[in-house]
């Protein structure tokens, strides 16, 4: 009786968090949900775009966890902050992270996805990285290391049957010795770069209120690899949030995968275009990592 009268309690605080509203692209459910959106590059299912409510989780961060909500908010200041040469930064910044992860999760041995596991984002087009990322100012190699789009559709990044999958390719991919493990995580880590407010921050689904029901496997081709994505259907009864005025010096951890629990939903994550509430925001410059965290 207790416990549920403290979720009660729980639900009316999250209801009652300020909020903004974002447009996001979920898999559509039936052909007269509404009109068709755009696909992202990659996926071969119909897509819809939703308007959600998304709420501040700045007042309940002490109350996140990974195990439950599939995301959480920690401080942590890296010290490659400042380093302009893209891949560089990348060298330093896993340098730095990989060590931490491992202690942040005391866990086995930890190593990076996709060949590096470093994607710097500059959506606004101009990035601190070097200038213009489209005008010519900088060398092709800069221009290839950063990227200037996010999703702005939900997705999990990895359906279960893709999480060990992908885990054994980058191993093989980076010569890494292949081990048996009692667990693994898919950890991915997400830092705003750019002053806040961002235009374009991440927002984030509470994985509790995700029923299988309302996720479909679909195949991306990504990496040259195809691995299943989990892509939700829109529901009104997902709980969407993110933190507004995020600074360098702190990073959204969220699971993409774990071996203990094999099918449980994850956090579903997605860009949204945050000007209705800012108008004057920022530019989103960030930098975000995958890590495979492993336990003998």
């Amino acid at each position: 009786m207790e416990d549920a009268k403290r979720s009660s309690s729980a639900a009316r605080v999250r209801d009652g968090l300020e909020s903004v509203t974002g447009q996001i692209s979920f898999a559509r459910r039936v052909p007269e949900e509404r009109p068709a959106a755009v696909a992202p590059t990659g996926y071969n299912i119909s897509f819809v775009d939703h308007d959600v409510t998304i709420r501040d989780a700045r007042p309940i961060v002490d109350d996140l966890s990974l195990d439950r909500e599939g995301f959480a908010l920690i401080q942590h200041k890296i010290a490659c902050a400042n380093e302009r040469d893209p891949e560089v930064f990348k060298r330093k910044y896993l340098e730095e992270m990989v060590p931490f992860i491992k202690d942040y999760f005391n866990a086995s041995w930890v190593s990076s996805a996709d060949l590096g596991g470093v994607t710097i984002r500059s959506i606004g087009g101009n990035s601190s990285f070097g200038g213009s990322i489209s005008d010519g100012s900088r060398g092709e190699a800069d221009r290839r290391a950063v990227r200037n789009y996010g999703a702005g559709f939900a997705h999990c990044d990895y359906a279960p049957v893709a999480g060990p999958q992908m885990a054994a390719r980058d191993s093989q991919l980076q010569g890494i010795e292949l081990r048996t493990y009692s667990r693994l995580m898919i950890i991915q880590a997400w830092c705003a770069l750019s002053p806040p407010p961002q235009d374009l921050p991440l927002a984030f689904c509470d994985a509790s209120s995700i029923p299988e029901a309302d996720l479909v496997v679909t195949p991306q081709t990504k990496y040259g690899a195809t691995l299943g994505v989990w892509i939700p259907y829109y529901s009104p009864f997902h709980r969407w949030y993110y933190f507004p005025d995020m600074t360098r010096d702190e990073f959204v951890l969220f699971k993409g995968y774990d071996s203990d629990a094999h099918y449980k939903p994850r956090s579903a994550h997605a860009a949204f275009d945050n000007r209705r509430a800012y108008p004057n925001a920022s530019p989103r410059e960030s930098v975000e990592t995958r890590y495979y965290v492993y336990y003998d």
